[in-house]
């Protein structure tokens, strides 16, 4: 039986006493593209920090390739864009975007492939500010610097916390676009959202989270169930578009 990338078993966790996540239990398996959704505040983004040990569970337990997170070291193998990536900045900061997207190495101590690297540069068109110091970029240029920092140890699976948010439509587009061809090259990825209308055709399996697991299963079947009013709750309307 192929072990789970990701684990989760009956998570809870809280914030001074409040309840954010309530019995949570999923899976990611090698190949998933899962699309985690559900409203502001629904504690998406608290999962995947309970998943990657920045926050401690309640209670419940995490695995990740079969080990229990606290006996877990191989951490080359994921590549994690954290929420609101392009704002986390010191604009002080004297260090320059190429050497930003060098630090897995120092990390890590693994080379990072020369070509590998150039064109992550060349697809995400980062090549012109390379020299720049990360103070210096745009919001959107940030967000292009974390997203290649994420995959330049060529990780097993990429974890994207609304990394669109603040890129125009175009942009938006053209990003869905990359993640496909590193979908289809074996990457599992893992897409956290509010926005149900940017699920791309790519994604195979949806987890919907607001406090507590509404739904878990194939992208097919949430289409289904999307259209049943009874699905979630009347501020949250389920709707999108495959791209």
């Amino acid at each position: 039986m192929e072990t789970p990338l990701i684990q989760v078993k009956n998570l809870y966790f809280s914030y001074e006493g409040h309840v954010v996540l309530k019995d949570i239990s999923l899976e990611v398996k090698q190949g998933d593209f899962l699309a985690i959704i559900g409203p502001n505040g629904g504690g998406k983004s608290t999962l995947i920090k309970c998943v990657l040990g920045i926050l401690k569970p309640l209670k419940g337990e995490v695995f990740l390739w079969g080990e229990p997170l606290d006996k877990f070291k191989d951490w080359y193998k994921i590549g994690y864009v954290p929420q609101r990536a392009g704002e986390i900045v010191d604009y002080l900061n004297p260090i320059t975007v190429k050497e930003f997207l060098k630090l897995p190495e120092k990390w890590y101590g693994k080379k990072i492939k020369k070509e590998l690297f150039e064109q992550l540069l060349d697809k995400f068109g980062v090549r012109s500010f390379l020299n720049k110091r990360l103070g210096e970029l745009s919001y959107g240029q940030l967000q292009r610097a974390y997203i290649i920092r994420a995959l330049v140890l060529e990780p097993e699976l990429l974890i994207l916390d609304e990394p669109s948010v603040g890129l125009d439509f175009f942009s938006q587009d053209a990003f869905y676009q990359l993640l496909g061809e590193f979908y289809q090259k074996g990457l599992t990825i893992v897409l956290i959202t509010h926005e149900t209308w940017l699920l791309t055709k790519w994604v195979n399996k949806v987890a919907c989270v607001n406090q507590r697991l509404f739904f878990h299963g194939t992208h097919e079947s949430f289409c289904t169930l999307s259209t049943k009013k009874e699905f979630f709750s009347d501020y949250h309307k389920i709707e999108h578009i495959h791209w």
